[in-house]
């Protein structure tokens, strides 16, 4: 049935990918699909090989919009939202650059106020897409998130086996560790895994009309949550509960039989981890080296510290901030970032900023929260069930924004503004279209092609120099420091 509905919709779908205005999304879900599953730069950290890629992603999105009819689809998703919302986003990347030009490396902050431009940027772009192709888009980002947990999980399913076979040849022992890759951190992962996890049980509610395809189609899901559980990431599952709980809250039937099924989920992950990490190796006599937490499950792993730290920085510079990334300036001990988005934004861009911030987070989520509870009754389970995993997914990864960098790093920002575009073209879907003014829309292009500009200029002068001055940190730094990652691995910025 999975095959018949890929083979009988192919067609159509290549079709549609042929117009220009689905070009931004291809090249989105294209880095979603390859940054967890591809080295981008071999002598580099995955961190910074992502980043780069995304800076490439991020500036052919840009010339695809202003080489084609594309960029008349962005300004008309400008148009839609809110004349509100237009006005405070505007108002924040004023205060924003404002801030980066007063801040005392102003090549760094302004190089974060241009990605924050393209990030949004981005987001309308997904959006106009979905909004101009229609419903048939759904389907294809579902199953987007279910292929890049496939190819991931043959990954790990790999490195298992290698760990089985040739771990006690070679005298080794199965690290739980080793089946985390493709991030520099596993921490990085866990922010997908908030993100794709709603999405991965999908198939199998559409396709799983037998027992066997069933098991195939649940095994992604269930390994997926097998690496949740042993990853010891506690974000995660305050994440994934906060999202199971909008689920239940607003997405009425089909909403609490998703909830059931992410139940479902979980028990055959917590399955998979006590018969393949605790049962196998045990019975292979290997020694097994875990991430359990329940030691610190109720520590705040030192983020008690720099959430001082940034609320210290908000009192000594309430208006404007230290300026755009410059807590990675300021703060030299546990992190180039504050662990929670609200801090970040007042300590780097100021109270009234993040004012705003907040609001247009706050009033976003309402209404997409509103739109899932308004359609739940609407449409049948398979048209609806996947508005529920997007509520659920971008509610959970802003929950985890509040205890980790979930808006820092790059695999979990292009993820966000994918599932954001998402939910503001199925949103707008049947929203009529406005027009704007011409000095809006002059003013909207020029603001993109700045920051496309100041971000290549202030990042490129960096892209050769990444190895040096890791090596430079660790030179002057205990044996044992580690690098704390903002925009590169090594985030602590310098003139």
């Amino acid at each position: 049935m999975f095959i018949n509905y890929l083979s009988n919709n192919l067609a159509r779908w290549l079709t549609v990918l042929r117009r220009p205005v689905s070009w931004p999304l291809i090249a989105v879900a294209g880095y979603v699909f390859l940054a967890p599953n591809v080295d981008f730069a071999v002598k580099l950290a995955w961190h910074d090989g992502q980043r780069i890629a995304q800076m490439a992603v991020i500036s052919l999105l840009v010339l695809v919009l202003i080489g084609s009819r594309a960029k008349f689809s962005l300004a008309d998703a400008w148009a839609a939202l809110p004349r509100w919302s237009r006005w405070a986003l505007g108002a924040v990347f004023a205060l924003g650059i404002i801030s980066a030009i007063q801040a005392p490396l102003p090549r760094w902050a302004l190089l974060e106020w241009g990605m924050s431009v393209l990030l949004l940027t981005t987001a309308l772009a997904v959006a106009a897409a979905r909004r101009e192709l229609g419903e048939q888009i759904d389907m294809m980002l579902v199953l987007l998130c279910f292929s890049t947990a496939l190819a991931y999980t043959v990954t790990t399913c790999g490195i298992y086996g290698l760990m089985l076979l040739v771990g006690p040849v070679y005298g080794l022992g199965f690290d739980i560790r080793e089946l985390y890759t493709g991030f520099s951190n596993i921490r990085f992962f866990a922010h997908v895994q908030t993100m794709l996890l709603p999405f991965l049980l999908l198939p199998a509610l559409y396709w799983g009309a037998t027992r066997l395809r069933l098991v195939l189609l649940g095994s992604i899901p269930a390994i997926w949550w097998m690496l949740a559980i042993g990853s010891g990431t506690r974000g995660t599952w305050v994440a994934l509960t906060a999202g199971i709980i909008a689920a239940w809250w607003f997405g009425g039937r089909c909403g609490r039989k998703w909830a059931i099924w992410q139940l479902g989920g979980f028990l055959s992950g917590l399955m998979c981890y006590f018969l393949f990490v605790l049962g196998v190796p045990q019975l292979l006599d290997l020694p097994v080296s875990f991430l359990h937490r329940t030691g610190d499950i109720i520590s705040l792993s030192l983020r008690e510290v720099i959430w001082s730290l940034a609320w210290q920085f908000v009192r000594d510079h309430p208006w404007l901030g230290v300026g755009p990334m410059h807590f990675a300036y300021w703060a030299k001990v546990i992190g180039a970032h504050p662990h929670n988005a609200v801090l970040q934004w007042l300590a780097e861009w100021g109270v009234p900023a993040t004012l705003l911030l907040i609001g247009l987070w706050a009033a976003g989520g309402l209404s997409l929260a509103a739109y899932v509870r308004r359609t739940a009754a609407q449409d049948d389970d398979k048209a609806q069930i996947f508005r529920v995993a997007l509520l659920a997914a971008l509610t959970g990864a802003s929950a985890q924004a509040m205890v980790d960098g979930v808006l820092v790093m790059p695999v979990s920002q292009m993820l966000l503004v994918l599932l954001a575009g998402w939910a503001m073209g199925v949103m707008w879907h049947l929203k009529p279209i406005h027009i704007i003014g011409t000095t809006e829309r002059s003013l909207l292009a020029l603001t993109v092609i700045f920051a496309a500009t100041v971000s290549v200029w202030c990042a490129a002068p960096e892209i050769d120099d990444l190895l040096v001055q890791q090596k430079m940190f660790f030179d002057v730094h205990i044996e044992n420091e580690i690098l704390q990652p903002r925009f590169w691995t090594q985030g602590w910025i310098r003139p």
